[in-house]
């Protein structure tokens, strides 16, 4: 059985990371989140997958082409000319499903300790043409709902409903198992949304399923989620089958300096950490990250290459690759620096700002 990742779109909830990482490739643990993905799909014993991109495409394939832990593990790519939607995004990817039987498909931004295997078997002893897998929410108003009745098939879908319209809390949780035939159902070539125009035609037709699951579960397409998968990670959360240390922290960390680390951390190799420095509460610094004397990281994540300088602080905030952090600069509250951006001495961002890539503020202002 093979697997269609949806690796295409442009990642516009998360920018500006993403305006020069694709989304599969953030970080999460030092790990690019598609390793994540592969190591899903390989425990449940899938036997390779094909990955639609869109954006990006040649880092995603330089990422794959350099791993050779993989064992087997087949990996295809279909890139699309222009952007084909989730269905038209599958259909791309048909002529590398060569194999009978049903596939699997999920989205590529999504984070999950749930068991495929089990999601598998039920649709196999289903009547599905496809099965969706379902999770719960606390806000069921920021979802589009999911209902079903008591042998699991599917009986409505509802968009983003009021309060008074809550019928349920399972919403989609981006992983389907499809029966060749969905397939055929999909025109060539087009942009089709699986969710909005396939699975409906699916439930009228009472061939579409549902597996729920408890599992942990994180969409990772925005700065909250993706910050909140990355401290889940760091503190244990996820089951995600694979070892876990309370602390990955690189050798060329030099430890004698009187600098503070505070597990969970995972600190990448060749940073450098000041004397004085505090680096904890669930943070991850990529390579050659450096933070300076007296500064402050904290319930955070630092790309390759990111500065953090003398006495600033960063906290619950992302700062992308080769960006800088100035003297007593503040930055936090969920706020996001692009690459090779710089916040200037003495500033101070807050309330979820977003710095696009090499934009530079000036000392001394204050951003809300």
């Amino acid at each position: 059985m093979r697997a269609v990742i949806l690796v295409g779109g442009l990642g516009t909830r998360l920018r500006p990371i993403t305006y020069d990482i694709p989304k599969a490739l953030v970080p999460i643990r030092n790990k690019p989140f598609m390793g994540y993905t592969l190591d899903f799909l390989r425990e449940a014993g899938i036997e390779g997958a094909v990955l639609s991109l869109g954006y990006l495409p040649d880092q995603i394939q330089e990422y794959i082409g350099e791993r050779d832990d993989l064992d087997g593990f087949t990996v295809d790519y279909a890139v699309e000319d222009e952007p084909l939607g989730t269905a038209g995004g599958i259909k791309n990817a048909e002529r590398f499903l060569t194999d009978d039987g049903p596939i699997v498909v999920l989205n590529g931004d999504v984070l999950t300790g749930m068991n495929l295997r089990s999601a598998i078997e039920r649709h196999e002893a289903s009547d599905a043409l496809a099965t969706i897998s379902l999770t719960s929410v606390e806000d069921p108003t920021a979802y589009g709902l999911v209902e079903v009745d008591h042998d699991m098939m599917v009986r409505r879908f509802i968009e983003k409903p009021s309060l008074d319209e809550v019928t349920t809390n399972l919403i989609n949780a981006g992983v389907y198992v499809l029966e060749r035939e969905v397939l055929d159902m999909i025109p060539e070539g087009c942009e089709v949304s699986i969710e909005r125009e396939v699975f409906p035609r699916l439930q009228s037709r009472n061939r579409l399923y549902a597996h729920v699951s408890s599992s942990y579960w994180r969409d990772i397409g925005t700065p909250r989620s993706y910050l909140a998968a990355s401290q889940d990670v760091l503190s244990g959360a996820v089951g995600l089958h694979e070892d876990f240390k309370y602390m990955d922290m690189a050798e060329s960390v030099d430890m004698e300096k009187n600098v503070r680390i505070l597990p969970p951390v995972s600190i990448s190799s060749g940073c450098e950490i000041s004397q004085l420095a505090t680096v904890g509460g669930r943070v991850s610094l990529g390579k050659n990250c450096r933070i300076g004397e007296g500064a402050l990281v904290e319930g955070s994540i630092l790309l390759d290459g990111a500065t953090v300088e003398a006495g600033a602080v960063v906290r619950g905030s992302i700062v992308g690759p080769g960006a800088r952090v100035g003297q007593n600069a503040i930055v936090r509250g969920l706020s996001v620096l692009g690459a090779r951006s710089v916040v200037g001495e003495g500033n101070v961002l807050d309330q979820g700002i977003r710095i696009n890539p090499g934009v530079v503020l000036g000392p001394r202002s204050v951003s809300f």
